[in-house]
C-alpha cells in the first residue's frame, strides 16, 4: 500500500493552538487547499526574512520562522487560507508577515551593547 502523502507539520506556539483549530474548523479546507495555504505561508515566510531590516539580521530564516510563529501563527494561517494559498499573492501575505515582524520590533528593540560611557 503507497504511503499517504503528509501535509507539512504545522509549528504552531501553545498559546495559538485554540486560534489554529478554530480557523481550521472555520475554513474546512481540503487537504490540498491546506497544502497550498501552508506553501504560501512559507513562501512569503522566506521571501520576508530575506528582505529583513538591519536590526533581524542575524535571525537565521529558522529564528524568524520562530519568532512570527511565536507572534502571528494563526494570523498568517488565517490570510493565507483567505488568499486560497494562490502563489500570486505571495506579496500580499509578505506585506503582512513584514508589518507583524515589525510591530514585534517595536515592541521588543533588539538589545544595544551596553558600554562605559552609559549612564
Amino acid at each position: 500500500m503507497p504511503a499517504h502523502p503528509s501535509i507539512a507539520a504545522i509549528n504552531t506556539p501553545e498559546h495559538h493552538r485554540g486560534a489554529m483549530i478554530l480557523i481550521l474548523l472555520t475554513f474546512a479546507p481540503d487537504e490540498e487547499a491546506l497544502r497550498a495555504a501552508l506553501h504560501l505561508a512559507e513562501n512569503a515566510a522566506i521571501a520576508a526574512w530575506a528582505l529583513r531590516p538591519e536590526d533581524l539580521a542575524n535571525l537565521t530564516v529558522e529564528q524568524y520562522r520562530q519568532l512570527l510563529d511565536y507572534a502571528a501563527a494563526p494570523q498568517v494561517l488565517d490570510l493565507a487560507l483567505y488568499l486560497g494559498g494562490d502563489r500570486k499573492q505571495i506579496r500580499t501575505l509578505m506585506d503582512f508577515i513584514t508589518g507583524v515582524m515589525a510591530d514585534v520590533q517595536a515592541r521588543y528593540p533588539t538589545p544595544r551593547p551596553w558600554t562605559n560611557d552609559q549612564s
